[in-house]
């Protein structure tokens, strides 16, 4: 079956991540990224090539580029992406959900619209992995956990078994959830965080074990 035209939107460190697992997978076919700054370093340094900013993806839709997704990574405040995902949506494109070949998903799992989930990531049976979210590269999303739409969690993070992150929390690189516990929508969890209770949502946490921070 012939690969689809998709675009990137966003350039940078995350899209270049995003280009080889849409290589890897060969459903999809990467026609280039749009980047709010075209010909700024973040973008040229991503081995990609730039088709222009934003302005021009209704006319990429129009030549039959149907399907996108967010090359725009998160270092906490996963807002931009979210935006940007709406955007997306709104002017026509579909967001597939992408999963790199070599990631561990169990087919009773649900990888939802717009979701990603890269290389050494494992899914397990019941998880949910929400519209728009991310699984980062080693992830670990126990069983019926669920990840909230727009969610982002980082390279190695552990989510232990029914925990749940809510839409747009943060969980940083190598944080660890404890099994049942809830992190709140827009909860950011620092790198390296063991976090042992619910966090609230908007809150920051980090430590071992992991506090709510003022």
């Amino acid at each position: 079956m012939p690969s689809k035209a998709l675009v990137i939107v966003g350039a940078g460190g995350h899209a270049k991540v995003l280009a080889d697992l849409i290589a890897e997978g060969r459903l999809y076919r990467v026609s280039g990224a749009t980047d709010a700054d075209p010909e700024g370093p973040t973008a040229r340094s991503s081995g990609i090539k730039i088709l222009g900013d934003d302005s021009i993806l209704p006319r990429l839709l129009k030549r039959g580029v149907r399907h996108a997704a967010l090359g725009l990574g998160s270092i906490r405040d996963t807002a931009p992406r979210r935006k940007l995902r709406l955007r997306l949506v709104r002017i026509g494109f579909a967001l597939p959900p992408l999963v790199h070949p070599r990631a561990t998903v169990a087919k009773s799992a649900q990888v939802r619209a717009g979701a990603q989930v890269m290389a050494g990531a494992v899914v397990n049976p019941g998880a949910v992995i929400g519209e728009g979210a991310v699984v980062n590269t080693g992830a670990v999303v126990e069983h019926d956990c669920l990840i909230g739409a727009g969610a982002f969690l980082g390279p190695r993070a552990a989510i232990g078994g029914g925990a749940r992150i809510g839409p747009g929390a943060f969980v940083g690189i190598g944080a660890s959830v404890k099994q049942g516990v809830r992190i709140g929508a827009g909860a950011v969890i620092g790198a390296g965080a063991v976090v042992l209770r619910d966090v609230p949502a908007d809150r920051t946490a980090y430590g071992v074990p992991a506090r709510v921070r003022p």
